[in-house]
């Protein structure tokens, strides 16, 4: 790199005197970092509106978190067009010993959290090298905002804080990272990937739908996608659960949980907690077999009239009075009566009264989830109550914050006529996130494109018992070996393998069915722990 910065980085660290700092000569790998300090990346290198972006600080990071030894460890930020509208401040990792590929990380909830990329890829084994690990130059933000709880929405008052998070962070940061790259190694990346669950799986449909020269491959998990369509259902469903006095008490959640495992658990070949054949375990519960004799409350042991009602409003897709971008006009049901993961922060809460704003934890955490995109980006009034929100009224804000954020095109020619492929995954029993959303909109693609077509570059694959997270069966495996061996190699994902990581697991596998099919247990196997014993039915 420029000499005279790797004179001037010496210089510093030779007049320290006095400030009892060892005076040292820099290694060469030390200076060669360091030298990044202070670079300058002006607007016309960033694709999207910037005033330009500054590296702060590099640091040179040694030890086994990177290939050869270490990596230099890069912050900075990307000063907005708007003085008061905050920086993004984005994390680079440059290893010592580069694989010339890079990968991008998406982040979670409403964001606001600097995403330093050092860890595994969202839910990936701990037995597999994480990418930084693997010679990748890692990178990620913290979308443009700085806030105290990724639940905060507060930025959302500013515009471009707001453009930033729908999306147009994600461009910024990219396009900084190359800069970046070539600055320090003297060459552009060969490969380049994005990865991310919930927010961050939303984050990467929004990359390859909009910036799709950019990608050669991404990873989505549980994608909170499309997110304006998420938090009206969630505020529609919350409004139904408190006002009609639908609230269930962990009891009540257990009782329903219990049943819908009795009635389901065993149509998939085996009892283990699992349920993995969803549609006939539709066919198979029915709710109405837990009510109350009087169809009033009677405590834990049933459920009432009102009770009863507002769980299958959950099990209805919700129609949006206000059509969204690419025509979406709703949200998809949600797997209530398939054993949904209702407990900690996506569950129905431990209070049946509802806080203004709603409480983590305490409340419904759907409601807790969709006030701040109504309260801040939509209303945008600070003490508004949003079970007092009617969507019809805001239909034009509706429309521009969807515009803005959502990623709802079903039409991905652009990304696979590049070469690019995609891995997307969902858990049945996700309670923040419906996998029939997604399942929804991987059918908008098949619709769009031709199933053949989408075969050659999608694979979409549901885990049963997964949650956001958590659940019956924590989900752990290698998407992103599947992903280079087909990107780089041409070697399309056969035969995959999903661990479960959780407490209870006991390192038990399952085959990584293909949706729509899911892995039933073959009759007289061994071991119903091992995914060798399990085929994929459909």
């Amino acid at each position: 790199m420029r000499l005279s910065k790797l004179f001037l980085v010496s210089a510093v660290l030779l007049s320290s005197a006095g400030a009892g700092i060892a005076q040292r000569m820099p290694t060469p790998e030390e200076a060669h970092c360091m030298a990044l300090r202070g670079l300058l990346i002006s607007p016309d290198k960033i694709g999207e509106p910037a005033r330009r972006a500054v590296v702060y600080s590099a640091d040179l990071i040694k030890g086994d978190q990177a290939a050869g030894g270490g990596f230099c460890k890069v912050l900075g930020g990307v000063e907005p067009v708007d003085a008061k509208a905050p920086n993004i401040n984005f994390e680079i990792n440059l290893p010592l010993t580069w694989n010339s590929k890079i990968i991008q990380y998406g982040g979670g909830g409403y964001d606001g959290e600097l995403i330093e990329a050092v860890d595994n890829v969202s839910f990936g084994a701990a037995s597999v090298k994480t990418p930084l690990q693997r010679g990748y130059v890692t990178f990620g933000s913290d979308s443009g905002h700085q806030s105290p709880s990724v639940l905060d929405g507060r930025f959302l008052l500013n515009d471009e804080a707001l453009a930033n998070f729908g999306g147009l962070q994600i461009k910024k940061t990219h396009d900084v990272t190359m800069v970046v790259v070539e600055s320090y190694y003297g060459r552009k990346p060969q490969k380049t990937y994005i990865q991310g669950n919930s927010q961050g799986g939303h984050e990467s449909l929004i990359a390859i739908q909009r910036w799709p020269a950019d990608y050669d491959g991404a990873i989505v998990t549980h994608p909170a996608n499309p997110f304006s369509a998420l938090q009206l259902a969630g505020n529609h469903l919350a409004k139904a659960f408190y006002r009609k006095g639908g609230y269930l008490n962990p009891a009540k959640v257990k009782l329903l949980n219990d049943a819908v495992t009795k009635a389901c658990d065993k149509l998939d070949g085996v009892e283990d907690g699992l349920i993995s054949d969803t549609a006939a375990c539709d066919a198979s519960f029915k709710i109405d077999a837990l009510r109350c004799a009087s169809g009033k409350d009677e405590g834990d042991t049933c459920l009432s009239d009102t009770q009863i009602d507002v769980l299958k409003t959950i099990n209805t897709p919700y129609k949006s009075p206000v059509t969204l971008a690419n025509g979406v006009d709703g949200f998809a049901r949600w797997p209530i009566f398939q054993g949904g993961d209702l407990y900690g922060l996506w569950g129905f809460g431990l209070s049946p009264e509802l806080t203004d704003p709603p409480t983590p934890i305490a409340n419904f955490g759907l409601a807790v989830l969709a006030d701040p995109l109504i309260r801040y980006a939509i209303v945008r009034d600070p003490k508004f109550n949003t079970m007092n929100f009617d969507p019809a009224k805001y239909a034009k804000r509706i429309e521009e914050v969807s515009k803005l954020m959502d990623a709802n095109s079903p039409d991905l020619s652009a990304f696979e006529k590049r070469g690019g492929k995609m891995l997307l995954m969902h858990g049945t029993i996700d309670f923040a996130i419906s996998p029939y959303n997604t399942v929804a909109y991987y059918e908008r693609v098949v619709k769009t494109m031709g199933k053949e077509n989408v075969h050659s570059f999608l694979r979409f694959y549901l885990v049963p018992g997964f949650g956001h997270g958590s659940g019956k069966f924590i989900a752990a495996w290698d998407p992103l070996t599947a992903l280079e061996n087909w990107v780089e190699e041409g070697k399309a994902p056969e035969n995959l393998v999903v661990g479960d990581a959780g407490k209870d697991g006991g390192g038990r596998t399952r085959p990584m069915c293909e949706y729509p099919s899911y892995p039933r247990y073959k009759q007289g196997a061994a071991d119903p722990n091992k995914a060798e014993n399990f085929e994929c039915a459909k």
